[in-house]
């Protein structure tokens, strides 16, 4: 079974907290629910190597079978793929391989032929604008007010032509919430004004 396959079979997997007898309470979101599992000895394979299914204190923690679904702990199937897991018991998430963090801000953005929205494909600012790749055109529609339209294009681009027609780089472009970029024929990158 492939590790990607496994991954999707992780994805409906619940995390099982504790597990004291026969009957287990089930932690929800309104309470706590008695339900009758039934533990049939069964056996995970990963990769066709059987693994012992074990807690963070190294216990072994048996799956079991609740309403024709087989719930595996999380921990002991994460560990076999060589991913981390950890609990968020502020949020009651499990998180396999990295835990979520607040991402932090790109600094840059590159944008090949296509239309570009500020503030919904790129956060609204202003920026340098320089071409990495080829050479094209390169506006927004609030070119009378801070934005640009220019030919842009690559050192090597405008030394393939003979020089001194593409600029490489615009700095302090407006680019507002809802402004319209528009690049044609070449990448740029967008690098926030400092």
């Amino acid at each position: 079974m492939s590790k990607d396959k496994i991954k999707g079979f992780l994805s409906g997997i619940v995390i099982m907290a504790c597990v004291f007898s026969l009957s287990i309470t089930v932690y929800a979101v309104s309470g706590t629910k008695n339900i009758t599992a039934s533990y049939n000895n069964i056996k995970i394979y990963i990769d066709q190597k059987l693994i012992t299914p074990k807690d963070a204190n190294g216990s072994i923690v048996d799956p079991f079978i609740y309403n024709g679904t087989v719930y595996l702990p999380v921990r002991a199937v994460s560990n076999a793929l060589g991913q981390e897991v950890s609990w968020d018991s502020e949020n009651k998430a499990v998180y396999i391989g990295k835990q979520a963090e607040e991402a932090p801000p790109i600094d840059e953005y590159t944008l090949t032929s296509g239309n570009y929205i500020a503030g919904t494909d790129f956060p609204a600012g202003t920026y340098n604008v320089e071409a990495v790749a080829g050479a094209g055109n390169v506006s927004s529609d609030n070119m009378y007010t801070g934005g640009i339209h220019a030919i842009m294009g690559t050192a090597e681009a405008d030394e393939a032509i003979g020089g001194n027609f593409y600029e490489q780089i615009y700095r302090n472009i407006s680019l507002p919430k809802g402004t319209t970029l528009t690049v044609t024929s070449v990448t740029i990158k967008l690098t926030p004004s400092r």
